[in-house]
């Protein structure tokens, strides 16, 4: 089982008004957005030998837009970012989340969305309005979902990766999202949820949130929740929720057994919103449910698996096989090149700030698990 995160609140000082001078916006140090793209660059580097689950930045306005400037300023760095590190952000709070999940986190996500698929599989292989939507489903991880802003279409809100996705193949939203994570973090899903129904207009039928206690007490408690959007009636006409059906019910026990939960519960017309279930679904209404024991068999395989790391069997090389990797090209030079520059300017501008702001405290940390 790995240790508990530390999620670290990184805090931009406020500049001085008058001594010295606020820069001008084209100076402005944005120290936050350096921050954020050192942090990717470690990872690319391999250098996160301990790698935290979860990093939240307060970012200042502008702040996300530069932090896509520098990204593309760097091919091979923005690639690795889209295909490797997974980040939440909201334009309204300006707050970043770069998630990094564990070896646990994948590989017990990896296996519910395989328990789903398995599912969906002998209704895909029917004749009916049911198989025909079912063959329309497809999983898709950790997609990036783009939400509009409400009065301004043409600007983001909101981006978010979800852990695991199912979307049908004419839906712009997926119709079930799940999400895995440690419990003291746990008041995140409900704020994820809520984004996920309703800035999608109700388009994302369910969220399912999966939490693992790691506790210093050496819990090994795991939790469901679920949500679903809800249309209320009120004075001034109805307003449209998001309800939790299932409130951290224990499908995994202190001690790690199995509860005697029912565990996930979705029906197909989960899969996608109204406008692509509506007389299609009907009587053909199908049910798929993941157990708690069949998940609390999965989340122990995948600590099992992660705990035995190194012991796990590998192809050994016979003695005097020498191993050859490819020259280094002139682009890997200049990649190379590239990360020396955006070293500099990091340390320049963390400096430059220091030297602003007597008062400036470099960050301030948070520990989950104290």
């Amino acid at each position: 089982m790995s240790s508990c995160p530390t999620v670290y609140h990184y805090t931009t000082p406020p500049l001085r008004p008058a001594d010295p001078p606020t820069p001008p916006p084209t100076e402005k140090p944005y120290v936050q957005a350096h921050r954020v793209v050192a942090l990717f660059r470690r990872k690319e580097a391999g250098e996160l030998r301990v790698q935290e689950p979860l990093t939240e930045f307060q970012l200042a306005p502008g702040e996300f837009a530069e932090i896509e400037r520098l990204l593309g300023q760097n091919e091979t760095l923005q690639g690795y970012t889209k295909d490797k590190i997974r980040y939440d952000y909201d334009s309204e709070t300006h707050r970043l989340v770069v998630r990094m999940p564990t070896a646990v986190h994948e590989l017990f996500i990896a296996r519910v969305e395989d328990a789903i698929s398995n599912q969906l599989e002998p209704i895909r292989d029917g004749s009916d309005n049911a198989a025909a939507f079912a063959r329309m489903l497809y999983p898709a991880r950790s997609t990036e979902i783009f939400f509009p802003d409400d009065n301004d279409p043409a600007t983001t809100k909101a981006k978010r990766e979800p852990d695991t996705s199912f979307w049908h193949e004419d839906a712009r939203y997926p119709g079930v999202i799940i999400e895995v994570a440690y419990s003291q973090r746990k008041e995140r899903l409900d704020r994820l949820a809520e984004s996920y129904i309703l800035d999608s207009d109700a388009s994302v039928q369910v969220v399912i949130g999966l939490a693992v206690d790691c506790g210093k007490n050496g819990s090994r408690r795991a939790t469901l929740s679920v949500w679903r959007p809800k249309l209320h009636q009120t004075a001034d006409g109805p307003e449209l929720l998001v309800v939790r059906d299932v409130v951290d019910a224990a499908f995994r026990d202190e001690t790690g057994n199995a509860t005697d939960h029912p565990g996930i519960q979705l029906r197909l017309s989960d899969f996608a919103c109204q406008e692509l279930t509506n007389g299609i679904i009907g009587d053909s209404e199908r049910h798929i449910s993941i157990s708690a024991q069949e998940l609390c068999q999965h989340l122990a395989t995948a600590e099992d698996k992660t705990r035995r790391e190194n012991s796990l069997v590998q192809h050994s090389l016979p003695s005097g096989i020498r191993k050859r990797k490819r020259s280094e090209t002139p682009s890997d030079r200049m990649a190379s090149d590239d990360e020396a520059k955006y070293a500099t300017d990091e340390q320049r501008v963390e400096k430059r700030l220091a030297i602003e702001d007597s008062d400036y405290h470099d960050t301030s940390i948070t520990s989950l698990s104290e």
